[in-house]
């Protein structure tokens, strides 16, 4: 192992513990999550050549050096968009939708106009939409198989890669709950190092994913060797003023050929517009909020109150046969109307098809439990036989259309929650009101991700905030595709 340079700092506690008994007892290989394999640009090249050969089949000509010209091109811009690095998406959907489809565009563009200027011949419209259509099916195909490989491979190799967490309880215990619910990541958190509640040191777990506290952060060489460890998560620090600390903490890893990961100690303010920096040898982030009141929102809200309308006259019929059947269903209206609350605070009445028998009057009320949001099943069960159909394949959200039509809601976005529960969440969840800053959805980032009806309400604020702080077009347009796919999978 080679010499710490001259300027490290003077020995601490930390650095003076036993260095490793041989190469065996390091790291066995380092640590990649989050990155796409090698040869995924290779695989991706020979996609887009499929394309271009498929299309120049179809166009009547053979290959040419075009081909290789748009092959580069694509690949080269997926590169630059981000598209050979996960750091934010944990989703195919994602990623195509992000990354894909203005690939193709983008480089289609490139190749018709170097080939009209260079060989002064332009390419007909026909060739420009063949072209970026086949491209982007191959694509997407290649990408969904990639994808479902490699969550098979990560999990498989899950218990090999072994990570040790650092940092507050609240948030490492969160970290060990997304790594075990994403195996794909390929690590598998084995316990924490702590030195605020060293008292916990010697008992069998405390309480975090059931995960065990195996030392103080000074113990990090004895514990990396004892289980094996490949990998260092760093959250922040739960003490102020201990940057160098945690800088010796990471340099010790680094030095036992440990991978090191670091979340933001602002984690909630990184979003995918934040650019970094350097100032000499400051590193500095730089972070851009969202701005709900920009262009691009306006669009959005416009964009959908079209969808909403057009879809309302395209499904008019099947409104009005489940309109009909749920009037013949029981007695009481057609539409169930609710109180809900929507961007900045304001109050509408959301739309849907009753499901259930009217309540009676002196119906006892109801409260979800202690940190769950309400939804489904709430008390008596009074679900007609059609209605457990309707909540099952979701169509009686439909009438929520008419919501987005009028300008009330939009296609994606956060779930409108009933006035009286969003006064107790809010007084629960200090972020809670930030998923107010946009209009309420259809579906939402939250829902795609399985927090649909009495779940974690926490959680559920979380991903909403999340989706708003890293809002695109690509974005909602993933939430869509999922929302279908998940709508397929429940009905059958």
């Amino acid at each position: 192992m080679s010499q710490p340079p001259a300027h490290r700092p003077a020995p601490s506690t930390l650095d003076a513990a036993p260095a490793p008994v041989s190469g065996e007892h390091l790291a066995r290989r380092a640590v990649t999550p989050w990155r796409l394999p090698v040869s995924r640009p290779i695989v991706d090249a020979l996609a887009i050549a499929a394309a271009m050969l498929i299309s120049g089949l179809a166009a009547g000509t053979g290959p040419s050096v075009w081909h290789a010209v748009f092959a580069v091109s694509a690949v080269g811009v997926m590169a630059a968009r981000g598209a050979y690095d996960r750091r934010l998406e944990d989703s195919v959907t994602v990623l195509v939708a992000r990354h894909v489809l203005a690939s193709a565009v983008i480089a289609t563009m490139i190749t018709v106009t170097g080939r009209a200027v260079i060989e002064g011949r332009a390419t007909s419209a026909d060739d420009f939409v063949v072209l970026c259509f086949v491209s982007t099916v191959l694509l997407a195909a290649v990408r969904v198989i990639g994808n479902a490989h490699d969550k098979r491979r990560y999990a498989r190799d899950a218990a090999s890669s072994r990570a040790l967490l650092v940092g507050p309880r609240d948030l490492t215990a969160r970290l060990a709950l997304r790594l075990r619910q994403r195996s794909q990541v390929g690590l598998t958190a084995v316990g924490y190092l702590d030195d605020v509640h060293p008292e916990e040191i010697a008992v069998a777990s405390d309480g975090r994913m059931g995960l065990p506290v195996l030392g103080r952060t000074s113990d990090l060489r004895r514990i990396a060797q004892q289980h094996r460890v490949d990998a260092l998560v760093v959250a922040g620090d739960e003490a102020p003023h201990n940057e160098e600390r945690l800088g010796r903490l990471i340099a010790t890893a680094h030095e036992m050929h440990l991978t090191v990961f670091v979340v933001p100690r602002v984690h909630a303010s990184v979003n995918s517009r934040t650019r970094r920096h350097r100032l000499g040898t400051l590193t500095i982030d730089e972070l851009r909020p969202v701005d709900p009141r920009s262009r691009a929102f306006r669009a959005k809200y416009a964009l959908d109150r079209v969808i909403g309308t057009v879809s309302l006259v395209v499904l008019s019929p099947l409104l009005l046969t489940l309109a009909l059947l749920v009037g013949l269903s029981s007695r009481g209206p057609i539409l169930y109307r609710q109180r809900r609350v929507g961007l900045d605070g304001q109050e509408f009445d959301i739309l849907k098809f009753r499901s259930m028998r009217v309540a009676p009057e002196q119906a006892a009320a109801w409260s979800p439990a202690d940190g769950l949001a309400p939804g489904g099943v709430e008390g008596e069960d009074r679900r007609t036989a059609l209605g457990r159909f309707l909540r099952r394949s979701n169509l009686d959200e439909l009438p929520q259309l008419i919501n987005i039509a009028r300008g009330e809601m939009c296609l994606v976005g956060p779930r409108p929650e009933r006035p009286e529960f969003v006064q107790r969440f809010r007084r629960e969840l200090a972020h809670y009101d930030a998923r107010h800053r946009v209009k309420a959805g259809l579906t939402g980032w939250a829902q795609v991700h399985g927090l649909r009806g009495q779940t974690s309400i926490a959680e559920r604020a979380e991903w909403d905030n999340y989706y708003i702080e890293n809002w695109s077009f690509a974005l909602d347009l993933a939430i869509i595709v999922r929302t279908l796919k998940t709508l397929v999978q429940t009905s059958e």
